[in-house]
Protein backbone atom coordinates (compact mmCIF):
# COMPACT_ATOMS: atom_id res chain seq x y z
CA UNK A 1 0.00 0.00 0.00
CA UNK A 2 0.90 3.68 -0.14
CA UNK A 3 1.25 4.15 3.63
CA UNK A 4 4.07 0.92 3.52
CA UNK A 5 5.89 2.42 0.99
CA UNK A 6 5.91 6.20 2.66
CA UNK A 7 7.31 3.99 5.62
CA UNK A 8 9.60 2.18 4.08
CA UNK A 9 11.05 5.65 1.74
CA UNK A 10 10.87 7.02 5.80
CA UNK A 11 12.93 4.16 7.44
CA UNK A 12 15.45 4.43 4.20
CA UNK A 13 16.03 7.96 4.98
CA UNK A 14 16.33 7.54 8.40
CA UNK A 15 19.20 4.75 8.05
CA UNK A 16 20.99 6.89 4.95
CA UNK A 17 20.80 9.78 7.66
CA UNK A 18 22.68 7.64 10.25
CA UNK A 19 25.23 6.21 7.59
CA UNK A 20 26.19 9.75 6.70
CA UNK A 21 26.70 10.76 10.47
CA UNK A 22 29.24 7.74 10.99
CA UNK A 23 30.82 8.76 7.83
CA UNK A 24 31.50 12.06 8.95
CA UNK A 25 32.40 10.80 12.35
CA UNK A 26 34.68 8.24 10.54
CA UNK A 27 36.17 10.58 8.49
CA UNK A 28 37.65 12.89 11.65
CA UNK A 29 38.92 9.74 13.83
CA UNK A 30 42.20 9.30 11.27
CA UNK A 31 43.28 12.95 12.12
CA UNK A 32 42.61 12.84 15.63
CA UNK A 33 44.59 9.50 15.89
CA UNK A 34 47.43 11.22 14.45
CA UNK A 35 47.02 14.17 16.74
CA UNK A 36 47.18 12.05 19.74
CA UNK A 37 50.06 9.84 18.56
CA UNK A 38 52.04 12.90 17.60
CA UNK A 39 51.37 14.51 21.22
CA UNK A 40 52.28 11.33 22.69
CA UNK A 41 55.63 11.25 20.89
CA UNK A 42 56.58 14.54 21.84
CA UNK A 43 55.46 13.73 25.45
CA UNK A 44 58.09 10.84 25.02
CA UNK A 45 61.00 13.03 23.57
CA UNK A 46 60.17 15.36 26.65
CA UNK A 47 60.10 12.66 29.50
CA UNK A 48 63.90 11.21 27.44
CA UNK A 49 65.25 14.79 28.14
CA UNK A 50 64.00 15.36 31.48
CA UNK A 51 65.55 11.42 32.29
CA UNK A 52 69.34 12.68 30.95
CA UNK A 53 68.75 16.16 32.92
CA UNK A 54 68.01 14.65 36.06
CA UNK A 55 70.77 11.74 35.29
CA UNK A 56 73.27 15.29 34.92
CA UNK A 57 71.98 16.17 38.12
CA UNK A 58 72.89 13.21 39.95
CA UNK A 59 76.07 12.86 38.92
CA UNK A 60 76.64 16.65 39.97
CA UNK A 61 75.32 15.65 43.19
CA UNK A 62 77.50 12.69 44.06
CA UNK A 63 80.42 14.79 42.84
CA UNK A 64 79.95 17.46 44.64
CA UNK A 65 79.42 14.89 47.70
CA UNK A 66 82.83 13.50 47.16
Amino acid sequence: TVEERLRALYDLQLIDSRIDEIRNVRGELPLEVRDLEDEVAGLNIRLEKLVASLEVIDNDITSKKN
